[in-house]
């Protein structure tokens, strides 16, 4: 919730925090929060920042509900959770586009393709994505230690049809960090702790929105119970293996490798609103 300074006493950001105190107050005399419940709690809130798990804990539990409440007043693809690993600044790739890698980096070679288009149909040129990903042992360069700086994070544009193919591993189902506050409540409700493999992207064009995607691979392990329950039907495409010796001569491997395909639609920036939906002009 973002509360600008100077906030009117009328505004919908006072009656949303006052409608926040009431559940909240309603809920402690429901359960009969005792004052070391309540405490505890709180621990688990600023453990959070001590651990450095600033926004890990919400993003599980509410920030998927928030991107589907997003969804169903917007056109164009629909949105992903951001998640707590997005960093800005990655570096600006050329073209042919290939992920800032290591010598040797693990993974199954991965071309990951497809369209940016509007809500018309027309092709995108010179849309950004800005895509970052695990790398083959579930961890995120820029967030975790010894790994590169930017390591499989960059940013491409699209081409003059609108299309782009960046070539990447097929990053791992993986878990998040479990032994902080956050893993300290999903153990008490008896969950796991892992997302399944998937890539994450933002896409950006002075003329449209700015969204955020996450895409998954049809077929992949806990697809029906990721941990940040993100899975919709709308982001998972099929993972193809490519194995023939003329795909393998066309891409000059040697080995098999995987193609995933995902077009993109964007809403235009100033739309036309009718009630709450917006309409692409």
């Amino acid at each position: 919730m973002n509360i600008p300074s100077g906030t009117s006493t009328n505004s919908p950001t006072r009656e949303m925090l006052e409608d926040l105190e009431r559940v909240l107050i309603a809920f402690m005399r429901k359960h009969r929060i005792t004052h070391e419940q309540y405490r505890a709690a709180t621990q688990i809130l600023v453990d959070t920042i001590k651990d450095g798990e600033e926004s890990l804990l919400y993003d599980v539990f509410f920030e998927a509900e928030s991107t589907d409440i997003g969804n169903r007043y917007r056109d164009g693809s629909p949105e992903a959770i951001e998640g707590p690993f997005y960093v800005p600044g990655a570096p600006e790739l050329k073209a042919p586009y290939v992920m800032p890698m290591r010598a040797g980096e693990r993974g199954d070679v991965l071309f990951f393709i497809g369209t940016v288009k509007d809500t018309n149909g027309k092709p995108i040129a010179a849309a950004e994505l800005d895509v970052w990903q695990a790398d083959a042992e579930g961890l995120y360069a820029n967030i975790h230690p010894n790994i590169p700086l930017w390591n499989l994070r960059g940013r491409l544009k699209t081409d003059g049809n609108g299309e782009f193919t960046l070539r990447t591993i097929v990053p791992p189902p993986y878990e998040i960090p479990k032994n902080g506050p956050t893993g300290r409540v999903l153990k008490i409700l008896g969950r796991h702790y892992y997302r399944p493999a998937h890539l994450h992207a933002k896409l950006r064009h002075p003329q449209f929105k700015e969204m955020t995607s996450q895409i998954y691979f049809m077929g992949g392990q806990y697809l029906d119970s990721d941990v940040a329950n993100a899975v919709r039907d709308g982001l998972v495409a099929e993972l193809k293996l490519h194995d023939s010796a003329a795909n393998l001569n066309a891409r000059g491997l040697s080995k098999p490798y995987f193609t995933i395909r995902y077009d993109f639609v964007l809403a235009p920036s100033v739309p036309n609103v009718v009630g709450q939906r917006t309409v692409a002009q």
